[in-house]
């Protein structure tokens, strides 16, 4: 799925929904915990999305090359985990050791709908101010996460390197590539 209609996401600028989820530890899960960080990448993901699979190494990639600046990185599965038993809570801590990321569970699906994520891997970057987390950038890794060798285009470094340096984002959304969200059956959005 490829989508360019944000029209039922987090708007760019607006403050980001708060939530408490559970991580793969079982400790719980908010954007309080990444207070100590100026920008948070938060990515709707799953266990197995090959947009997912295929974009690991270079999202891992990635969170090595901007280690050092004060940017958390979170990953949240909302996928219904009973028709879908690989984004169970046990398969995710299987999954766990191997990510660079905190890795949360969406159980009820509502931290997705609050943001309005369509597809894994979805990314939201947001950037902390006095009293809330706002949305700056939303896209995709690149424009083939499903395929390193089809990739010519990369989003989402060049929006963090403009935000740590100041510079103004060439653009603040890019489209979207990936699997969607598998909604429970009844409760899916009713933009989806």
């Amino acid at each position: 799925m490829i989508s360019e209609d944000f029209s039922h996401s987090l708007a760019i600028g607006a403050a980001a929904p708060e939530f408490v989820l559970k991580d793969c530890d079982g400790a719980p899960c908010q954007l309080d915990d990444f207070a100590q960080d100026r920008f948070l990448v938060l990515h709707f993901t799953c266990n197995h999305c090959p947009y997912v699979l295929g974009s690991d190494d270079r999202l891992s990639r990635l969170i090595a090359d901007f280690a050092g600046e004060q940017i958390g990185w979170l990953g949240i599965c909302s996928n219904d985990a009973e028709r879908f038993p690989q984004d169970s809570l046990t398969r995710m801590r299987e999954r766990a050791p191997s990510l660079p990321y905190r890795y949360a569970q969406d159980p009820s699906q509502n931290v997705a709908k609050a943001y309005g994520a369509q597809v894994t891997p979805e990314f939201f970057l947001l950037e902390r101010n006095a009293s809330d987390w706002i949305l700056r950038w939303h896209g995709t890794i690149d424009d083939s996460p499903r395929s390193a060798a089809a990739m010519t285009l990369e989003y989402l470094k060049p929006a963090l390197t403009s935000l740590l340096t100041g510079e103004a984002l060439a653009t603040t959304t890019t489209p979207v590539h990936g699997c969607s969200i598998k909604w429970r059956p009844g409760g899916e959005p009713n933009w989806a």
